[in-house]
């Protein structure tokens, strides 16, 4: 008896199994891979290392390809067994659809309001640089006014008391003293002698000399403060004169790392504390590019720092004035209502999800009780769309389907009694009979359907009397072939009572003579053909409906003078096909039976020569159309006479022959009977 585990790792062992080519190779890959590395530690531990250096390569190559042939299975995988089903598939295109472009613009919402955090940082540290080098250019101005009426030599003052700019210096310099690059006013930054300095020049005459007057503000700590208060720590770097490339990266948590020989570095100010939860700290960083003094050459030197989103918001709403409030207030409403929004799709897409998977699904599971043959089950439709109504046409067709199953198994159940009928019926035609001493007989019944509505049937009397039946029910199918046996056991029916009349009226006379009453009954003569039709045509008209009816010959034939008694019933006319080539017509009697009452029917009498063939037919053998018309008399005839000299049942086969090829592909339109008989040489 298997154990739960045995069966667990059987389960797993299916499933994991590979079944697929590609799979097998992938193992074997993954198989390569693990041998390599297993080699290449045992060669570690055995010593040869060089051995196992040169196994990397390979190892490397090979867990490159085992890693392609797991991406693809993987692919694979998700495509054959997670998309596979609807929900998972609506679930992946809403996620590209709604869930992708929303992580874009969140994404690209984020990175701009980063950069453009970082850009207004920079904004508000490189204005109020710009804003103190105004300030510096306004002063050295009012300098060279005075420097310019006054006749004192050049030299240098320091401002100590100087507030706005601590270390204030300003020089008037000869013309010839300055740098060679400065050839007018100048403003800016500039690197002298490995400091930084914030500087304005302006050239003025004092007499007929050119003198320079030049403002310098060192950038030290305390300069850095100031422009550090309010934003947070800043750090300025002193540029040399052989710096190299430089280049800023960004590390979350070590915050802006300038790579290359930036030269030493300035810095100062703290962050402040957070103003609220997500009051995130903000890394910039400001390419700036000062002057060296000496040559007049730009050098690339960064200033970085970090600043806090309320700082930023702070100085923003600073800005703005009195609109600070209306803005945040503004922002604030958006971004509730695109929240808002945001969340409304989600839900109207989840249930929009759910609806069709649910669909789909009961589908599935309806398809699949239908194939196990349940066309009971149906589906609890609760929606009002598409998909409901498809739920619904599926509904009706299984619907369809379970009445249709029941009525094919009423069908195969009428079919099995209609082949029982037919047996029945087949029961009543007379069997293989050669008729009597004197006569030949042969008849067939072709039905059109399973059973028929014509009749035929041989009355036996005794070596040299017979009795043949030839009838047509109106109809075709059950009702026919009921009327038809009423009619095959009431001329039975009839005819053995005068058997039995006619024997026991000379029962004395047979019984002196051969003391037997079966011989009496056996040589009897039978009864009048237009009686028996008439007796026939009264239970008919009294036990059937008014609209059935039936045509009937009924004659006797008597070996000893070769003649036959006859009574036609609307029948159509038996014929005698004499050697000679004549033609009679048996039409003697009158119109058919179980349609009118009290019908008088009259009989008559026509001698059979040898050589005579007596034909009595039905009007599916002369009625049958095509292109040319019906097979009709004519044609029955010729058949006939054509192959008058075989036995009678090979002229039955060709006569039958005859009418299936000139009826061709289509349904055979009534049922053939076909009678023969000829009288023995």
């Amino acid at each position: 008896m298997r154990t739960p585990l045995k069966i667990a790792l059987r389960l797993a062992f299916q499933k994991l199994r590979p079944r697929t080519r590609t799979a097998w190779f992938t193992l074997y890959v993954a198989g390569l891979e693990l041998l390599l590395i297993v080699l290449k530690y045992v060669l570690i531990l055995g010593g040869a290392t060089e051995a196992a250096a040169t196994l990397n390569g390979w190892a490397t190559l090979v867990l490159v390809v085992l890693c392609v042939l797991l991406v693809f299975l993987g692919l694979r995988w998700f495509r054959n067994y997670v998309m596979w089903r609807v929900r998972n598939r609506l679930i992946v295109t809403y996620l590209f659809i709604g869930g992708v472009p929303i992580f874009l613009v969140v994404m690209m919402t984020l990175i701009a309001g980063y950069f453009l955090s970082g850009q207004f940082a920079t904004f508000l540290t490189i204005s109020e640089i710009q804003s103190q080098l105004h300030e510096l250019q306004a002063a050295n101005s009012e300098k060279a006014l005075q420097v310019a009426h006054s006749t004192k030599p050049p030299g240098v003052e320091r401002d100590q008391n100087n507030t706005l700019f601590p270390g204030y210096t300003i020089q008037t310099l000869p013309e010839s003293a300055c740098p060679k690059w400065l050839k007018d006013s100048f403003n800016g930054l500039v690197v002298d002698q490995g400091q930084i300095y914030l500087r304005a020049v302006n050239m003025v005459k004092q007499g007929d000399k050119q003198l320079a007057v030049v403002s310098s503000v060192p950038v030290n700590k305390e300069f850095v403060a100031r422009l550090a208060a309010g934003l947070g720590p800043l750090t300025l770097y002193v540029p040399r004169e052989q710096s190299g490339d430089l280049n800023v990266v960004m590390r979350p948590g070590e915050g802006v790392m300038v790579q290359g020989n930036p030269g030493r570095g300035i810095s100062s100010g703290s962050l402040p504390e957070a103003q609220f939860r997500g009051d995130r700290a903000l890394d910039y960083a400001a390419l700036i590019q000062p002057t060296a003094w000496d040559s007049g050459k730009l050098l690339d030197t960064f200033m970085v720092g970090t600043v806090r989103l309320s700082t930023l918001y702070s100085r923003l709403s600073v800005s703005l004035n009195q609109w600070a409030d209306f803005v945040r207030i503004l922002l604030t409403v958006l971004a509730a209502t695109f929240g808002v929004i945001v969340l409304i799709a989600l839900l109207i897409g989840i249930r929009l999800t759910r609806t069709v998977t649910r669909s789909v699904a009961n589908l599935y599971e309806a398809t699949e009780r239908v194939n196990r043959g349940d066309f009971s089950h149906r589906i609890q439709v609760k929606e009002r769309d598409q998909l409901a109504t498809l739920q619904v046409a599926f509904n009706s067709m299984t619907e369809s389907l379970e009445k249709l199953i029941a009525e094919q198994k009423e069908k195969e159940r009428l079919q099995s009694e209609l082949e029982i009928a037919q047996e029945v019926q087949a029961q009543l035609f007379p069997r293989a009979l050669g008729g009597t001493e004197t006569l030949e007989l042969c008849g067939v019944c072709r039905p059109a359907r399973i059973v028929s509505g014509d009749y035929y049937d041989f009355l036996s009397y005794g070596a040299q009397q017979m009795g043949i039946a030839v009838g047509d029910i109106s109809g075709k199918g059950i009702s026919a072939a009921l009327l038809m046996a009423t009619i095959h056991s009431a001329v039975r029916a009839y005819e053995q009572e005068q058997l039995t009349a006619v024997a026991t009226r000379h029962s004395s006379l047979e019984r002196a003579r051969s003391g037997s009453v079966g011989l009496a009954i056996r040589h009897a003569p039978p009864q009048s053909p237009s009686q028996v039709l008439w007796l026939l045509n009264q239970q008919l008209y009294k036990t059937t409906q008014p609209e059935k009816y039936a045509t009937l010959f009924l004659g006797f034939y008597d070996g000893h003078a070769h003649q036959l008694t006859y009574s036609n019933a609307g029948h159509l006319p038996p014929l005698i096909l004499g050697e000679n080539g004549s033609i009679r017509r048996l039409d003697i009697g009158g119109t058919v039976v179980g349609l009118f009452d009290h019908v008088e029917y009259r009989e008559s009498s026509a001698q059979l020569y040898p050589g005579d063939i007596f034909v009595a037919f039905s009007d599916g053998i002369t009625e049958p159309e095509n292109e040319f018309g019906e097979f009709g008399e004519e044609r029955l005839i010729e058949t006939i006479e054509a192959h008058r000299s075989l036995p009678l049942d090979r002229i039955t086969d060709n006569v039958i022959a005859a009418v299936q090829d000139w009826i061709g592909s289509a349904e055979q339109p009534d049922d053939i009977t076909l009678v023969l008989a000829r009288p023995r040489v």
